[in-house]
């Protein structure tokens, strides 16, 4: 299958060029962003190739008032732990033999496994198309309410199971945030601010060629901003003298339709929810210093080398002067410092209780963004006046629960410290006692 957009459409092809129905509505329907539409739509690619295996026919199991069996979903979540060009290129046969009957862990015969992370999206995103399918496509043609009523609980059942059949990896732990302790995150930008030259740096050992640019990008990442937005930002959202920047959509400003990986503000052309409304953010003094030390230093310097200005008045450019054209591109820029981060060792666990057995945080774009909500809500409190803050400091919707995971969390953690402070108390109590028995 191929994956093919016109306008607002999400369109997912057979090899013979026909259009699939079913999973190019849903792709449309519920979804907006092309990056996550790409994903949903691997996912979905993935399902297709086990229906067409395994001779499974949604409407036929409508008959039969049912719809995958337990063992087909164990089969299924095995499947999704491989990648999709080898799940694509894999014979009936084969695809038929592939089974884990383990949840929580990728078949033990399989090399280059995918992370249990990534199994356990694609098992949502189908679980998703499930009930979608059974309630826009299938409830239409059923005339007979009970019928209605026993596909319901189906369908529900499957959801369910494909949901828990995988678990995520220890980094989501409480409430599945993935965050670094605050007091880590606290060293790595303390790290990126004054001591710069140690972490961007090329394979080589070399200082970037965009130095500037990357620390800025870097530090904004630290303030919550997502992948997406940092390279969605024009020079007119940087308000140094106030010290804030304007998140909104610029996605007009460039001279095509967005693709799959074009950094656009997340919900950007929503028809669903307003994540893309136009919101301002007060930014930290030494980022604000980052930002202009790039404009004055990098910036200005590689526009001055062209007789045209290819900036279309975008933030951060490549080395040409022309705007951030693919999400891979900032991906590249993190996992370099995250590797900078690794060999410093600023990333080591240590003795964290959440990560007993491993060595490293996990690190990404997004850790970053957890991590800042994290610290904003431990230094902030738990209030509803600060949640309500969150939600635009972070462009969640008004409606979002995503502030009440992190209170939950900070709740939780305190709690956990506090019994702690206590049973150390109680620990030195009990030895005072001891030594003043006779």
């Amino acid at each position: 299958m191929r994956q093919f957009s016109a306008k607002r459409n999400c369109l997912l092809l057979h090899d013979d060029g026909t259009i699939h129905y079913p999973f190019s509505k849903f792709l449309t329907d519920e979804f907006d962003n092309p990056n996550t539409r790409e994903l949903v739509s691997q996912s979905l690619r993935i399902l297709q190739r086990f229906f067409v295996a395994h001779g499974i026919e949604l409407t036929v199991r409508m008959l039969e008032k049912r719809c995958l069996t337990y063992d087909e979903i164990k089969s299924l979540a095995g499947l999704c732990y491989r990648p999709l060009s080898e799940i694509e290129g894999l014979s009936d046969t084969k695809v038929v033999l592939i089974t884990s009957a383990k949840a929580d862990t990728p078949p033990e015969d399989m090399r280059g496994a995918l992370e249990a992370n990534t199994a356990a999206k694609r098992l949502h995103h189908i679980a998703s198309y499930l009930g979608f399918y059974r309630k826009i496509i299938l409830d239409k043609h059923i005339q007979s309410d009970t019928l209605r009523s026993q596909l319901l609980t189906a369908y529900d059942e499957t959801q369910e199971q494909l949901k828990s059949e995988v678990a995520g990896t220890k980094q989501n732990h409480y409430l599945t945030i993935q965050s670094l302790p605050s007091h880590r995150f606290l060293q790595i930008i303390r790290a990126i601010v004054l001591e710069p030259l140690t972490l961007f740096m090329t394979e080589g050992g070399k200082p970037s060629a965009t130095f500037y640019r990357d620390r800025a990008m870097f530090l904004l990442a630290c303030e919550g901003l997502r992948p997406g937005a940092l390279g969605n930002l024009t020079r007119e959202d940087f308000r140094p003298d106030s010290g804030h920047l304007v998140l909104k959509d610029n996605t007009k400003k460039r001279p095509s339709q967005p693709k799959t990986g074009t950094p656009v503000l997340k919900g950007a052309g929503s028809k669903k929810v307003s994540y893309a409304s136009e919101t301002m953010i007060t930014l930290w003094p030494f980022t604000v210093t980052a930002i202009t030390d790039y404009l004055v230093k990098e910036r200005d310097p590689v526009l001055a080398k062209h007789l045209k200005n290819r900036s279309l008045s975008f933030l951060f450019l490549n080395e040409k002067g022309q705007p951030i054209k693919h999400r891979a591109t900032l991906t590249a820029m993190f996992n370099r410092i995250g590797k900078q981060l690794a060999r410093l060792g600023l990333l080591d666990v240590g003795n964290d209780p959440y990560f007993k057995g491993e060595k490293q945080y996990d690190f990404y774009a997004y850790v970053l963004r957890h991590s800042a909500a994290s610290l904003f809500i431990e230094l902030k409190g738990t209030d509803s006046g600060t949640l309500d803050k969150m939600k635009s400091r972070f462009g969640w919707t008004l409606h979002s629960n995503q502030p009440q995971r992190y209170a939950a969390r900070a709740l939780s953690e305190q709690a956990n410290m506090e019994l702690k402070e206590y049973y150390n108390q109680l620990i030195a109590d009990v030895k005072q006692k001891g030594s003043a028995d006779p």
